[in-house]
């Protein structure tokens, strides 16, 4: 290409294009993003460990966008039709509560809503942890923020060993605050840790059926006093409160738990894990039998949180489990997480 005192009519034209374009250009918003590249941690000795600081808050943020990013706002299955995105603002005005946000009932049958549960990380790293599975509820994609609140958080806690015969009395959402409002606190958690996973829980449910980041929770159990025995019930919670380790290594979107996947539909299996080098591995089975096997690759490889797509194309009718595990990077023999999800096609 020649000097710029000197350019060629390509050269000049090309110049002309590029203008042309870039002032066309909108930046889009890319916080989430430059967060986590800004912050990611460095692998720790003590996974278990809930650390306290700005750095963790970042990272727990960056682990938030990568769990958004994988799907629109309200988090949703891939395929489903979403409403446009909301935006707020980075910094929350007093709270403001008004009846009008009051839940509603479901109105029409079609949304799948991301359901956060307290489950285990599998494989030799058994810890606890949150999985996030999606529920095809009664609630119809254009329902109100509060509906579908209501309907996530509810199933959230009938999934939860913790929460047994807790119900959601009411579910209120403004700009700055969603509000849970629980028939009782819960019986006690053996200890603070896993109250918090329990609480994670409800939190990451609540944010994902609205889908308008890290709106901070206020969970309110009638009888008042501390949450699962062990935490205030006047504390606000956040998503970026959550350090990145409470969160399970696999997770599976799709297909869910228990779903019927129809005979002439080709299956794809999609999900997030946190895999050495983004090596994500799997198994079919059928019964006990493993009939296909592989590998795909992540988004992303550890420690980040990437997305990964498996395509089995058609099965034959019947039960078959789908089994997603992550492999030591010492050995590269035994699977240190893993997630296995069963469903019918047929």
């Amino acid at each position: 290409m020649t000097t710029q005192l000197d350019p060629s009519d390509t050269e000049r034209v090309l110049r002309e294009v590029l203008a042309a374009r870039a002032r066309g250009i909108r930046p889009a918003d890319r916080l989430d993003e430059i967060l986590r590249e800004a912050s990611e941690p460095a692998p720790s000795p003590v996974r278990s460990r809930w650390v306290t600081g700005l750095g963790v808050a970042a990272a727990a943020a960056a682990v938030a966008g990568v769990v958004w990013a994988a799907g629109p706002a309200p988090e949703r299955l891939p395929g489903q039709p979403v409403g446009p995105p909301s935006v707020t603002s980075p910094t929350l005005p007093a709270p403001s509560l008004s009846p009008s946000t009051a839940s509603t009932p479901p109105t029409s049958a079609g949304a799948a809503l991301a359901i956060y549960r307290v489950g285990t990380n599998g494989g030799t790293d058994n810890r606890p942890g949150l999985v996030r599975e999606f529920w095809t509820s009664g609630v119809g994609v254009s329902a109100s923020e509060s509906a579908r609140v209501s309907a996530a958080v509810g199933e959230s806690l009938r999934r939860s060993e913790l929460w047994q015969g807790v119900t959601l009395d009411r579910a209120l959402v403004s700009d700055d605050v969603i509000t849970l409002r629980l028939s009782a606190s819960g019986d006690r958690a053996p200890d603070a840790e896993r109250a918090r996973l329990a609480i994670s829980s409800l939190v990451w449910t609540a944010q994902g059926a609205v889908g308008r980041g890290d709106v901070p929770v206020s969970i309110r159990p009638a009888s008042g006093g501390e949450l699962l025995g062990h935490l205030e019930s006047s504390t606000r919670f956040t998503r970026a409160a959550t350090p990145p380790e409470a969160l399970c290594d696999i997770w599976v979107d799709d297909p869910s738990p228990g779903a019927t996947l129809p005979l002439a539909r080709a299956v794809s299996v999609r999900g997030q894990a946190v895999a050495f080098e983004a090596n994500v591995e799997w198994e079919l089975r059928r019964g006990t039998t493993t009939v296909r096997d592989g590998f795909v690759t992540a988004s992303m490889g550890a420690p980040a949180r990437g997305t990964f797509t498996i395509d089995l194309g058609r099965l034959e009718a019947g039960t078959w489990t789908i089994r997603t595990f992550v492999s030591s990077a010492e050995d590269g023999q035994q699977a240190v997480a893993e997630r296995l999800v069963t469903f019918t096609v047929g």
